[in-house]
Order: structure tokens, then C-alpha cells, then sequence
């Protein structure tokens, strides 16, 4: 605006105090640099975790395995210092889920399933070419199947393929339907003469 409106009078106080004065802290996208290592000790050193020998925790926040003897008393096998990072990240940073993921890992998955469906592609082709073969070493008509025949004895082979998949699931049993109430009946039905005082035999 080159001029200020009709209405604003200079005079009188403003809401200027309001406007935001502070600015914004240079925001960081990087993420912490995972599994870092800085410097390999030989020896303890004073103040450094009794358990490990690393100087950048104590041995209450150690993530090692617990030793029999600590590398305080052994001076052996001393870990190396843990790289250290502290980032400023603003109110959406702090509570974003994805910080720090590396979409560049999930084609190792994508290279999995690829080499799963090349791998069950390869072993359709050589039961296939099997059927083809037999189909030419058989002379006799009565033996040769149907196209039905092979394209049945396909599916059950790509079957196979997906069996391994289908290990965990339990089998469903068929239910049995009788009069009573499922397969065992019910309790009401099992003895009569519960309900009244007289003998079962009469």
C-alpha cells in the first residue's frame, strides 16, 4: 500500500505490538545420521560408561549388552562414542511421522516381489513346456487330455506356487449339521429327567 486507508487513524494506538517481530530460526530438514560412531578409545577414560567405555552415555542409558565385568575393570573390547545430534525443528517437524524415512529402501521391497513373480512366471513356463512334451511323446488318443485337462492341471501348479503363503492359516473343518444343536447336541436333550423328582430308570 502507498498510502494508509482513510479509516486508520495515527494518532490513536494501533495493533502493531501484535505483528509478529520474531522471526523464524533457520529450520533444518536433515535427520539424524543413524548408527554414526566418532572416536575409538584404547583405554577407559574417566566419566565414560562403566559398561561399554563410551563417553556419550552413562551406564544407566547404555543400549549394550550387560557385561559381567564392565570395560571400567577390563580395559577390553572399549565402544566407540556415539555421534550426538541435536536439531531445531519447528511445531510441524516435531510431529511429522515420516522425518527422517528414505523412500530410496522401499525399492528393496519392490525387488523382492519383482523376483517372486519372475521366479513363479519361470516355473509356470517349465511346467508348461513339461505338459508340451508329454503331450508330444503320447501317441495314443486316449491318454492325450483335454484342453480343459491342461489348463486345470495349470492352475493346480500355480497353486503350489502360493503354497508356501498359505502355511500359517489353519484348515477349516466342515461343520456337521444334526438335529440338536451342532455336532453334539444340547445339554437339554441329554437327560430328561433332570427337572422333576423321579428316577432316570422309569
Amino acid at each position: 500500500m502507498s498510502s494508509a486507508p482513510w479509516y486508520l487513524n495515527a494518532e490513536k494506538p494501533s495493533l502493531k505490538h501484535q505483528r509478529k517481530w520474531k522471526s523464524d530460526p533457520n529450520y533444518t530438514k536433515s535427520w539424524y545420521d543413524r548408527g554414526a560412531k566418532l572416536f575409538q578409545a584404547n583405554k577407559y577414560r574417566k566419566g565414560a560408561c562403566e559398561n561399554c567405555g563410551a563417553m556419550t552415555h552413562d551406564k544407566k542409558s547404555c543400549m549394550e549388552r550387560p557385561r559381567n565385568v564392565g570395560a571400567k575393570w577390563t580395559n577390553v573390547n572399549i565402544a566407540p562414542d556415539e555421534k550426538v545430534e541435536s536439531f531445531e525443528l519447528d511445531y510441524d517437524g516435531k510431529r511429522d511421522r515420516w522425518n527422517g524415512y528414505d523412500p530410496s529402501t522401499y525399492t528393496r521391497v519392490i525387488a523382492d516381489y519383482e523376483a517372486r513373480e519372475e521366479a513363479r512366471k519361470k516355473y509356470l513356463k517349465e511346467q508348461q513346456l513339461k505338459k508340451l512334451e508329454e503331450k508330444d511323446t503320447e501317441k495314443d488318443d486316449e491318454n492325450a487330455g483335454s484342453e480343459d485337462d491342461e489348463e486345470d492341471g495349470l492352475r493346480i501348479d500355480e497353486a503350489k506356487v502360493d503354497e508356501s503363503a498359505q502355511m500359517d492359516f489353519a484348515k477349516v473343518e466342515k461343520r456337521v449339521r444334526t438335529t440338536g444343536g451342532g455336532s453334539t447336541g444340547t445339554v437339554r436333550y441329554v437327560l430328561h429327567c433332570y427337572s422333576e423328582n423321579r428316577s432316570c430308570s422309569s
